[in-house]
């Protein structure tokens, strides 16, 4: 066994214990801990699957915990909840990117918010598989306390604040546009654009097409508000 996959296997047993669960099933932590980068077998499938059971545990979450909150504000909540940065977060706090397998040549791929999220949920996913929903909304439940704790007001929704504010105004429904998507994998430069029906349109870069959406968004809102800057 070469030192490498001795320094693989330490790792992955010190998640392991973190997680504070024992696979029945190994290869589903193997196959969680294989980078999107690695051809013919990858963690793509359980990051799928994973990010609907985060989504279903948070929700039935907020809705316990806030029992008079309306569908806007649980969104909200939601949608902070799981996005990349609390998915990153996560991975981080756990060092759930110690083991993980990826290509060589690409040594700077653990930096990215966006593997370490897809990471997270991929882990999720062979929690939920090996242990059933019980074990992953333990572990989903822990990890996530501290972020719960601290949000007390409801998170900004830019997306949802513009739509209100341009169909309040008589402005129509703002339509968002992929414009340009540049940078390496792990790294990558979204550009997105927001516009409305009076040609009012304003664009953003952002790791992520969700992200470069409501920064758009956010920035249009701003100069609508307050009537300044350029806006096409």
């Amino acid at each position: 066994m070469t030192s490498g996959n001795v320094g693989h296997n330490q790792a992955k047993d010190a998640l392991i214990k973190r997680l504070a669960h024992n696979f029945h099933n190994p290869t589903l932590l193997d196959e969680a801990l294989h980078h999107s980068s690695m051809v013919g077998r990858n963690n793509e499938r359980l990051e799928f699957l994973g990010d609907r059971v985060l989504g279903l545990v948070i929700s039935e979450t907020l809705m316990n915990k806030y029992p008079q909150a309306d569908e806007g504000e649980l969104a909200k909540r939601l949608s902070a909840l799981v996005s990349r940065e609390s998915c990153s977060e996560i991975a981080q706090k756990f060092n759930m990117a110690a083991p993980l397998i990826h290509d060589q040549q690409n040594d700077n791929i653990m930096l990215s918010d966006n593997v370490m999220a897809n990471l997270c949920e991929a882990i999720i996913a062979a929690l939920y598989l090996d242990g059933g929903l019980e074990v992953a909304s333990h572990f989903i439940n822990e990890a996530w306390a501290p972020i719960l704790q601290a949000m007390t007001d409801v998170p900004a929704n830019p997306k949802s604040d513009l739509q209100e504010y341009t169909s309040r105004e008589g402005l129509g429904l703002p339509s968002y546009k992929l414009i340009d998507t540049s940078g390496p994998d792990h790294a990558p430069v979204i550009t997105v654009e927001v516009s409305l029906d009076n040609g009012a349109r304003v664009s953003a870069n952002a790791g992520s097409k969700k992200k470069a959406e409501i920064e758009a968004a956010q920035s249009l809102l701003e100069k609508l508000i307050t009537g300044t800057g350029e806006i096409s």
